[in-house]
Formats: C-alpha cells, structure tokens, sequence
C-alpha cells in the first residue's frame, strides 16, 4: 500500500506533518461568550422585574389619589350640607317651626379663663361656636389654649 505522502514523480517522502494540539484559547472564549450570555440575561430579566415592580407601585400610587380625590370631594360635600345646616337663616326657620321666638335682650355670662382652659383640656375640643373668627384659638390644640389662656390672665403653665 502506497502513501499518500510520497511523491508520485520522485518517490520521496515528504517531511513529516507536526502533531496537532487543541489550543485553550479558544475554550476560554467559548466559556466567556457563554458567562457574557448568561450576565446579560440575568441583567435584563432584573431590568424587566423592576420595571414591573415600578408599574406596579404606579397602579398603586394612582388607586390611592383617587381615592384621596374621592375622599376630598365628600368632604367637600359634608363641608357643604354641614354649613347649610348651621346657617342662622335654617336655624331661624327651624325655631319659628317649633314655635320658638327671638329673644327681647341677651345677657354674657362671664367665665373664668381657667374654667375654660380646664374644660378644654378634659374633653380635648373646644366649645362650639357659630362660627371661627380669624385669630380664634379654635384649630390649636387643647394644651396650646391653655398657654394661651394662661399667658392672657398673667399667670404662668
């Protein structure tokens, strides 16, 4: 049997060929392109998770101002029938219905600030009133109105 390697026209054989090796290079590249696959992937599904969470916070955000919205209205609308309900003319109506009339003369009781100060400070609300003049104490809270009261009678809390 003839080998390939030899030459028809001389008869020679020709020089020997060098082993073959793999060469690691090449299987580092194929492990890092395979790693560089798998971090991207692993990157953009956490990208598409937080933007889901994102969405999800915004539907939440967007539920609780309209209910927010809604609560404010009613209000409005309490706000509203309450005022139509106090007002003197209603009162005045209400009264002549039962039978009442208007007072010939009125008289002020005079009370002690302390007194005062004491009842707002057990029930924690201040006497209602008609209506709250500018410069009233009625939004502070009850320990407020009794510095308040004090500081005005010259004593100290």
């Amino acid at each position: 049997m003839a080998s390939p390697l030899r030459s028809f026209a001389t008869g020679r054989r020709s020089p020997a060929r060098p082993d073959l090796a793999v060469v690691p290079g090449r299987r580092r590249f194929a492990w890092f392109a395979v790693s560089l696959t798998v971090l991207v992937t692993i990157v953009m599904m956490g990208a598409v998770l937080l933007h889901t969470r994102i969405a999800e916070r915004q539907l939440e955000i967007d539920r609780l101002e309209r209910s927010v919205r809604q609560a404010q209205e009613e209000f409005d609308v309490l706000r509203s029938q309450r005022a139509e309900l106090r007002s003197p003319t209603r009162l005045a109506d209400e009264a002549s219905a039962l039978g009442m009339q208007a007072g010939s003369e009125s008289r002020f009781v005079p009370i002690d600030p302390m007194v005062l100060a004491v009842t707002i400070a057990r029930t924690g609300e201040m006497p209602i009133d008609d209506a709250i003049v500018p410069g009233s104490t009625a939004r502070l809270e009850p320990l407020d109105q009794f510095r308040l009261v004090k500081s005005v009678s010259a004593e100290t809390p």
